[in-house]
């Protein structure tokens, strides 16, 4: 499931979310409190729907990703130039697929994803979480 978040210190993208046909994800507000926790948020957000697919299928992440910058790069190109941009990228989790056999984990970013994010400003994130990170506390 890899998302392009962007962020702002100034420009809410509440209107952008309204005209877009980018898929998006979720938006907001600074000053409005995070879902889900108690936290307030201290920038304005937007996050868009890039793939849909399994955090272990990052080989199809990335090309999802790929034809998602091409698809969308004008309008991407337009947030950019209408709002005071303070980071955006693409967000790749991926399961860890270190264990007992495997202490090395490497996943390829093909240049052809890195030059169109490059053109767009836009940077690379991969997150990995372990197997169990979600797993409710059997303990409890």
């Amino acid at each position: 499931m890899c998302l392009l978040k962007v962020y702002s210190n100034i420009d809410s993208f509440e209107s952008f979310s309204k005209i877009t046909n980018i898929p998006v994800f979720s938006y907001g507000n600074k000053g409005e409190q995070k879902i889900n926790s108690n936290k307030i948020l201290d920038d304005y957000r937007i996050s868009f729907d890039v793939s849909g697919k399994e955090w272990d299928n990052f080989d199809v992440q990335i090309n999802d990703a790929i034809l998602f910058l091409e698809k969308y790069k004008e309008q991407i190109q337009y947030l950019i130039a209408t709002h005071s941009i303070t980071n955006a990228y693409l967000d790749f989790p991926l399961w860890s697929r270190l264990d007992g056999n495997i202490v090395n984990q490497n996943d390829h970013i093909p240049r052809e994803l890195i030059k169109i994010a490059g053109e767009l400003n836009i940077g690379i994130e991969i997150a990995i979480y372990a197997q169990d990170a979600f797993e409710d506390d059997k303990d409890s």
